[in-house]
């Protein structure tokens, strides 16, 4: 074989004696066998030609293969019947399509570098299957030769996850600025009283549907390392509070929020909108833990270098809530809730750079709070 017969990598193969020596010496190594077999996801020891010489039942099932034959001594794009691993002679890896493929990449940086790689990778298979995957390459010494273990997972429902937030976002944030600027244009006009209060409302309804969009849409973000937070210069704490108390009685009807006499009016360098969301669920979670007859009480004050919000309610919360109570996903009221919390934590410590805490006892009820820098530099 030519060895300069390709366009990306390597395309010399080992003999088929080769392969099933190889095979054999990882069976040999039983802590192997029992470790391969237990990942859930579907993992495969290459040689140095980038050819299965171990695989585990997981890749088996998926490719619906009954025998060891079927897969040893092939490369990935060959396992998954990638339409240009046929392109010419020396296989997977060798055409110039192959130069932008994370899968083969990941494996030469893997066994250049000795370290482990990890890519997203695309495949289109011959059959028409078309295969989102997230990929792992990683370096391995048995008996003195050199491999490497090579695992995958199907990252198609994530892929299109992605691509429809993005387009539902993109039309529902269309659709409000719509409705925004309607409400707007309407309010202008001379209208009963009524009609007046109906279109207030129509306008508080329709800001705050946006906020819900957006608040979302960033913890989507976050969770996702993609978020960036905006800092602006100028953030009032006390127009902060006031507008969350606002807010709050045009929503939560028949409950009391009112912010507390003695509050410090400083000024901040910081996200607003991050912010806004983890005061607006504190509030919400208040809120809802309330009786009727509750008062929700909404403080901040300047401490230091920093700006400390609070929100108390009566309510005493049980040990076994305390325990869970930032966890995605728990919840005390519900299946499909639960993201509250744990985005106060998420918003306010890994992008506010601050600290959010709760206290609760039979006798004071619950304060949640939140501080966070008056500036980056925390000055």
């Amino acid at each position: 074989m030519n060895s300069d017969d390709t366009m990306f990598a390597p395309p010399e193969k080992a003999t088929n004696e080769s392969v099933l020596q190889d095979a054999e010496t990882l069976l040999r190594n039983g802590l192997t066998h029992h470790f391969i077999h237990l990942v859930p996801s579907i993992l495969v020891i290459l040689n140095k030609q980038r050819q299965v010489v171990y695989k585990n039942q997981r890749l088996m099932d998926l490719l619906g293969a009954s025998s060891d034959q079927e897969v040893l001594g092939k490369r990935p794009g060959e396992l998954f019947n990638c339409i240009h691993a046929f392109e010419c002679a020396n296989g997977c890896g060798t055409t110039e399509f192959c130069s932008e493929c994370g899968a083969v990449k990941a494996i030469l940086k893997s066994q250049q570098d000795q370290i482990t790689v990890e890519m997203d990778c695309r495949i289109t298979s011959t059959g028409g299957n078309a295969y989102d995957l997230r990929v792992w390459a990683s370096p391995y010494n048995c008996e003195g030769k050199d491999y490497t273990v090579f695992s995958l997972v199907d990252i198609r429902h994530e892929k299109r996850r992605h691509a429809l937030e993005r387009i539902f976002f993109h039309d529902i944030n269309n659709l409000l600025s719509v409705l925004a600027m309607a409400s707007e244009s309407i309010d202008l006009v001379t209208v009963p009283g009524e009609d007046a209060e109906s279109i207030a409302i129509m306008k508080m309804i329709s800001t705050k549907l946006s906020e819900e969009v957006i608040g979302y849409q960033k913890l989507l973000q976050a969770e996702d390392g993609q978020l960036k937070p905006e800092l602006v210069p100028g953030v009032r704490a006390l127009e902060l509070v006031d507008e969350l108390v606002r807010m709050a009685k045009k929503i939560r009807r028949g409950r009391v929020v009112v912010r507390v006499g003695k509050c410090d009016d400083f000024v901040m360098t910081t996200d607003r909108t991050l912010l806004y969301r983890v005061l607006h669920n504190m509030v919400k979670n208040a809120v809802e833990a309330s009786s009727s007859h509750d008062v929700v009480l909404i403080r901040c004050t300047r401490e230091g270098s920093s700006g400390v919000f609070s929100v108390h309610n009566h309510a005493f919360m049980p040990r076994s809530t305390q325990l869970q109570v930032f966890q995605r996903s728990f919840s005390t009221k519900g299946n499909g809730r639960g993201i509250g919390t744990y985005s106060m934590k998420l918003f306010g410590e890994e992008y506010l750079k601050g600290k959010v805490w709760f206290s609760t006892s039979e006798d004071k009820g619950t304060t949640f709070s939140v501080s966070v820098p008056l500036s980056p530099g925390g000055d």
